[in-house]
């Protein structure tokens, strides 16, 4: 016989085969029927067998699996394997876990694998904690995907992989601490996408399992996605695929969901295939059949989870037509309606037909469980459409308009039960919910089509009830600032009547009886009690989707915000409180009547705006509260950069530019400034080298003087250069016309949007002052000066801008100046240094990318956060932390207290994270003689000083250093630590 694996002989393998037996007899017991099973709980005698078995097993290559020692023993090495993993000992689950993963005896390996899923699948949260310190001791997700990345089909069997990649998937489903070494192992990644274009139906969906837990982290999902045409593919096939089991299309559509879980990873993920994947989700919500009268529970299933992935209408996108060209209007009716078909649609001769029909479909209640999805997508469609949406409706508007029409009747039920609205019932309150919330991005829909039909429905709707409705609303509205109460009395029935407040102002005449119902008062003192009651408020949802078990696991995932999932209750009274200043700006009537024209509540209401407008709300409610302070002269955001930018713009001695009025006025500008933000005002290039040019003599710099129109509004073009160096302006209403015009000419779309008074689209992000595109190519000519951080050891530098291969950062002096003291008084000293083209600053290249965004930005770049930090190395982990600690001694040099703050908050929470870094930090914090930043680090260091003292770590430390970590743990104890 040859020798197998390590050259052992026969006679080797023959007495491993007895050792092994020996340790098995030890815990075979025989039943009634005479069947021998191993059975033991000593844990000595399992670690001893578990050991025999990986000995014995290990003189056997893949070549000799078929020897007959190895066909003889494999039952009674599975059961004892199965019952020592079903024990769930500590001690030895982990070395039994890697026998059956590295085991290559496919009857070993299959029944034990299964078994150990199951397990892990059943361990009790209070028990995951040990769990995990014995896989990571026993390195068992290292030997998982060591084992898979080597797969290849035919040399090992389909079902080992299906089971492998299961036990991975539970893993990194329990323990997110699992997921970095899976989605960071591109052997494994590379093996997964060969895998997934096989067709193998069994190593697909096995892919996708392993693919949906990967994407529970946000890293893994982003990395999935930079790469994940082949992988989408393989999604839509077994979604699209009728053919495909079940299983594999749930599995397909889960893994889409998880994908669309942050904005960013959507767009990545309809950019590469929009169309094919809105496709098939809209057939799978189409394609169904009853059976008996019901549907099956694995249709239901599978609707479900196509409908959740249809809310990736939230986002905004290029997705949003192919939804309406695959008619999900028909998609949505037929989970609305049973038999949907035979409605004629086409034949109502009336709206009044068309409701009774609607009321009929409604009481049938057809697949309640799928109405709030049905609600919730056709809302985020009206929602995302264009103004001219109706040219594409192709014919499908009868579905559209009789949707329209069920979800207002379902909101009008909302609204007429008040305080019968039941909490209790999921499914009915849900409804509720939705449908509330679909009628309200209906009405406030930019298509004129659908927020005209939406309006016009409701009204007939609500007919001769709609006053006495109105008065209820109103009256719980005003029940809740005045009961004294910090929280809500009835969550879902609040939503119900402020999203009720809010559709009804949009209709006139009801817009005039909330007015004179003091309905105005009554929505700003809700505002100002939910300003003060924010944090006891909770949650502004129902939930009708419960998250999942593994929702709930999901990790690295940046806190995603959907417009009105932060602060819908204040979003949803600004809405009202916008209609109502829209009604009462463009209706004529008695002043006295109007609660908006007393200048108390004026006063009232635009300073609780402002808090709002510049708070830490979420972006729908700072939108509208903008909104509604445009209708007083207040334009825009106010921004930190803002601010920073107007102190260039007052200061003459940093403008390069001059622009020149037919009335001998003059305003001094900045060409970047101008550049990133109104290119418009900036002379064409010929006229700039036509322009005049001066040299001053302070300062020896030139600037170029610009004739403006005669034709050009003074006041309005200063007006407009405010707004671009600000993002906010304030306006008297006789400037207003003017200033329009010349928005308008100089593609101003947020000024100009504001200035019309239009609604922000629903899901806007607040505009920002975009300064990183002064550092592009097309505008990096306007550079004037070199930043260069102090000796780096990185490799050789290429410049997309000049030809230096040191490493630099090119910049501008009137953007560093506004942001810095220090360097404004550099430039203008007249001394050498002023005039010099590179500016030395002692930071490493890191630090310096970091601080040079700060200065365009004025926010400071993170550092890698979650699974990225976690698995760094300590001196990965040092080097970025020491690019914040160099910023925060620059800081002090260069008298910048707000970046100094910053820098304190980001060193601070990775030290929380990595209190390993302590000392590192206290020395290098003590080298720059920043104090505070070494007590602080002294006491993210006490908690740990037994063991740094014991360790040894403390000795490299000076005296001093020591007795101040010393004295903070001391303090630590003493606080209850």
């Amino acid at each position: 016989m040859a020798s197998s694996k390590g050259g052992n002989t026969t006679a080797h393998i023959n007495t491993l085969h007895q050792r092994l037996y020996h340790a098995l007899n030890l815990g075979f017991r025989r039943n009634e029927k005479e069947k021998k099973k191993w059975e033991c709980t000593d844990i000595e005698i399992q670690r001893h067998v578990v050991r025999s078995i990986l000995a014995f097993l290990d003189c056997f290559s893949r070549g000799t699996s078929n020897h007959r020692l190895i066909k003889d023993s494999v039952s009674d090495i599975a059961g004892a394997l199965v019952f020592i993993l079903g024990y769930q000992n500590r001690a030895v689950v982990g070395l039994a876990a890697n026998v059956v993963i590295s085991c290559q005896q496919l009857e070993v390996s299959l029944p034990c694998a299964v078994a150990l899923n199951a397990i892990l699948l059943n361990v009790r949260e209070t028990k995951e904690k040990e769990v995990w310190k014995v896989f990571e001791d026993a390195k068992v997700v290292a030997s998982v995907v060591g084992v898979l990345q080597n797969f290849s089909e035919g040399s090992m069997s389909v079902e080992w992989f299906q089971e492998m990649a299961s036990v991975l998937s539970t893993i990194m489903l329990k323990w997110p601490q699992s997921r970095y070494s899976v989605w960071n192992n591109s052997s494994l990644m590379v093996m997964l996408e060969s895998v997934s274009q096989k067709p193998d139906l069994g190593l697909r969906v096995a892919t996708l399992k392993l693919y949906s837990s990967v994407a529970l982290c946000g890293h893994g999902a982003s990395e999935l996605l930079d790469n994940g045409k082949p992988m989408l593919d393989m999604i839509i096939s077994c979604m699209d695929d009728k053919s495909s089991p079940q299983n594999a299309r749930i599995k397909a559509l889960k893994l889409a969901q998880r994908l669309a879980a942050g904005n960013q990873e959507c767009l990545k993920m309809i950019n590469i295939c929009s169309e094919p994947l809105v496709k098939a989700t809209v057939r799978t919500m189409g394609k169904w059949f009853l059976s008996s009268g019901k549907l099956e529970h694995d249709q239901m299933s599978l609707l479900v989870e196509a409908c959740k992935l249809a809310l990736i209408t939230r986002w905004e996108g290029k997705h949003h037509i192919y939804f309406w060209k695959y008619r999900i209007s028909e998609a949505l009716l037929s989970l609305v309606a049973e038999n949907f078909r035979s409605l004629s649609l086409d034949g109502y001769a009336s709206l009044e037909e068309e409701i009774s029909v609607a009321e009929k479909v409604l009481n049938a209640n057809f697949l309640p469980s799928l109405s709030s999805y049905v609600w919730d997508i056709i809302g985020f469609l009206a929602a995302h459409c264009e103004e001219e949406f109706d040219s594409i409706l192709r014919g499908d508007e009868l579905r559209l308009n009789f949707l329209v029409t069920c979800a207002c009747l379902t909101f009008s039920r909302s609204v007429q039960k008040g305080y019968q609205i039941c909490q209790n019932d999921i499914i009915s309150a849900s409804q509720s919910e939705s449908a509330s919330r679909a009628v309200l991005m209906m009405i406030y829909s930019p298509s004129k089509y659908i927020s005209s039909r939406a309006r016009l429905t409701l009204s007939f709707i609500l007919g001769e009830d709609g006053e006495q409705n109105l008065n209820s609303l109103v009256n719980f509205l005003s029940y809740i600032p005045s009961s004294g109460g910090y929280i809500l009395p009835n969550v879902l029935q609040t939503t119900v009547c402020l999203v009720g407040l809010a559709c009804y102002s949009s209709i006139p005449q009801y817009a005039s009886f909330i007015l004179r119902n003091q309905g105005l008062e009554i929505l700003l003192s809700f505002c100002s009690w939910y300003q003060r009651n924010r944090e006891n408020i909770g949650a502004s949802s129902f939930a009708p989707y419960p998250q999942s078990i593994a929702e709930k696991r999901m990790c690295c995932w940046a806190c995603t915000e959907d417009w009105d999932n932060k602060d819908a209750f204040l979003l949803y009274a600004l809405l009202a409180l916008a209609e109502l200043v829209n009604h009462s700006f463009s209706e004529q009537i008695n002043a006295e009547e109007l609660s908006l024209k007393r200048e108390k509540v004026k006063d009232r209401l635009c300073t609780t705006l402002q808090e709002i407008r510049d708070g830490t709300y979420g972006s729908g409610p700072r939108w509208y509260a903008a909104h509604i302070l445009s209708y007083f002269g207040y334009y825009g955001f106010q921004h930190k950069l803002g601010k920073r930018l107007m102190g260039a713009y007052e200061d003459e001695e940093c403008s390069d530019m001059r622009l020149l009025f037919a009335s001998g006025n003059s305003v001094s500008v900045n060409k970047i400034i101008l550049a990133v933000r109104c290119p418009m005002l900036l002379p064409p290039e010929e006229g700039a080298h036509n322009g005049s040019i001066i040299s001053t003599e302070k300062s020896q710099r030139t600037v170029q003087e610009v004739r403006m129109s005669a034709n050009v509004d003074t006041l309005a073009l200063v007006k407009l250069l405010e707004f671009a160096y600000s993002g906010y302006v304030e306006v008297e209403s006789m400037t207003l016309k003017n200033l329009r015009a010349l928005a308008r000419h100089c593609k101003s779309k947020v000024l100009l949007q504001m200035l019309c008074r239009r609604r922000p689209k629903w899901g806007s992000s607040i505009p920002r002052i975009d300064l990183p595109l002064a550092l592009t190519p097309k505008l990096i000519h306007f550079s004037d000066v070199i930043l260069v951080p102090k000796e780096t050891n990185m490799g050789g530098f290429n410049c997309r801008w000049c030809s230096s291969t040191s490493h630099h950062a090119h910049s501008h002096r009137v953007i560093l100046s506004s942001g810095c003291e220090y360097l404004r008084a550099l430039f203008r000293s007249g001394m050498q240094e002023s005039h010099l083209d590179r500016l030395n600053v002692p930071v490493s290249w890191l630090g310096l990318t970091k601080l040079v965004n700060w200065f365009y930005s004025d926010e400071l770049p993170n550092p890698p956060s979650g699974c990225k930090w976690n698995n760094m190395d300590t001196e990965a982990k040092l080097n970025e932390l020491q690019a914040y600690v160099e910023i925060y001694s620059l800081t002090e040099w260069w008298i910048m207290e707000d970046l100094q703050n910053d820098c304190a908050r980001v060193i601070l929470s990775c030290l929380e994270s990595a209190r390993e870094l302590s000392i590192k930090t206290i020395e290098l914090a003590a080298s720059f003689s920043m104090w505070k930043l070494v007590e602080a680090a002294a006491d993210h260091a006490a908690p740990i000083y037994h063991q740094l003292r014991d360790s040894g770590e403390l000795d490299e430390l000076d005296d001093e250093l020591v007795n101040l970590i010393r004295t903070a743990a001391v303090q630590f104890s003493q606080q209850g630590g």
